[in-house]
């Protein structure tokens, strides 16, 4: 059984990398795929909605947390929103906590009950109290984004933006601008006001050169509503698909070495039962040789689980690689997108991929 886990994995990995490769051939002219459609996104938000809130009553608040994640993920709503950062502010995560209740206090329509509504905004005070507030304005490009210590903020919670007390670097970007660096201080219930403007990319070309104002030169420079398409970068899918490639060799040692140890134990029995009647009922004579056995099966045994555990984590790998290689580029065509989401549950794991692309 052993050995056709392992076949599988290595025809999963096989397979995995022609269609890495073949992905990397086409490049932009793989035809769009249909993605999942909103009904079955919002079933899937209700029942992870449902998971977690099981398990936020019965205690059990990092399975619950992990459940609101998922359901977040599918169906952006105030009530997941509010019960993620409700959780979150117990988890002592009060950044990510304020970030959830701020949208879920936006979201909430007028059938929201009063006494409802000051519960949800007494916890939002309760979690900007643990953090700072910075709020950014962009005058000549309000659709720009903002990445706080390298990590992209979400769209939906630009308005206000709530980062743990210390020192952080903020950059705000748009295409065809130079990105805009500030950097952070911050201090627990403290407000900072951003107002920048960009500077276009054309314009610090064209005084670093000095070209004139007034000629029959011409520049093309991006039009203000346009994102300029970035160059992929394939060093993630190649450090990942070496990783995964260094995984599987590691796992096809084990193996090799689990077969070695079970050749040896076949070969113990046998010299064992052409003595006697096995180590069932082994007379004294035995006892050593059958306790060598032993040793050697138990021992065939662990090589084989971790060679089926380092196939896994291998395939998880090149699963990653192949993520990142069909991740949409910036200002890739709107139809272009891939969504990828952890499915955890209480015996499984593993990760969900699908998506559109042109």
């Amino acid at each position: 059984m052993r050995r056709g886990l392992q076949a599988g994995w290595l025809a999963t990995l096989l397979l995995l990398a022609s269609m890495a490769a073949t992905t990397s051939a086409r490049g932009d002219e793989a035809r769009t795929a249909p993605g999942p459609s909103a009904e079955s996104a919002r079933d899937r938000a209700v029942r992870d909605f449902e998971q977690g809130r099981r398990a936020h009553l019965e205690g059990r608040l990092e399975e619950a947390e992990l459940s609101y994640l998922r359901a977040w993920t599918w169906m952006k709503s105030y009530d997941i929103a509010v019960n993620l950062g409700q959780l979150q502010l117990r988890l002592n995560k009060p950044a990510s906590a304020a970030r959830h209740l701020a949208y879920g206090v936006r979201a909430a329509g007028p059938e929201v009950e009063e006494g409802r509504l000051a519960r949800m905004l007494a916890l939002l005070e309760a979690a900007k109290a643990q953090v700072g507030t910075v709020r950014v304005r962009v005058s000549n490009a309000p659709d720009a984004e903002l990445f706080v210590d390298g990590e992209r903020v979400p769209v939906e919670v630009t308005d206000e933006l709530y980062v743990e007390a210390g020192q952080h670097l903020l950059v705000i970007r748009r295409a065809g601008y130079e990105d805009a660096v500030r950097p952070l201080a911050m201090v627990p219930g403290a407000t900072e006001e951003i107002s920048v403007e960009l500077k276009p990319k054309a314009a610090t070309a064209r005084e670093a050169v000095g070209a004139p104002v007034n000629g029959e030169a011409t520049t093309k420079a991006l039009a203000a509503g346009a994102r300029a398409e970035e160059p992929r970068s394939w060093a993630p899918v190649i450090a990942l698909g070496a990783a995964s490639a260094v995984g599987l060799g590691v796992a096809a040692g084990f193996t090799l070495a689990s077969s070695s140890a079970s050749a040896d134990a076949r070969a113990e029995r046998e010299a064992i039962l052409r003595v006697g009647p096995g180590c069932l009922d082994a007379p004294s004579a035995l006892a050593d040789r059958c306790a060598q056995l032993a040793r050697t099966t138990a021992r065939s045994d662990r090589l084989g689980d971790v060679a089926g555990v380092t196939y896994i984590a291998s395939g998880t790998v090149a699963l990653a690689a192949l993520a990142v290689a069909l991740w949409p580029r910036t200002g890739s065509a709107p139809g272009s997108a891939v969504r990828v989401v952890p499915d955890l549950r209480a015996n499984t794991a593993g990760v969900l991929l699908s998506g559109a692309w042109q």
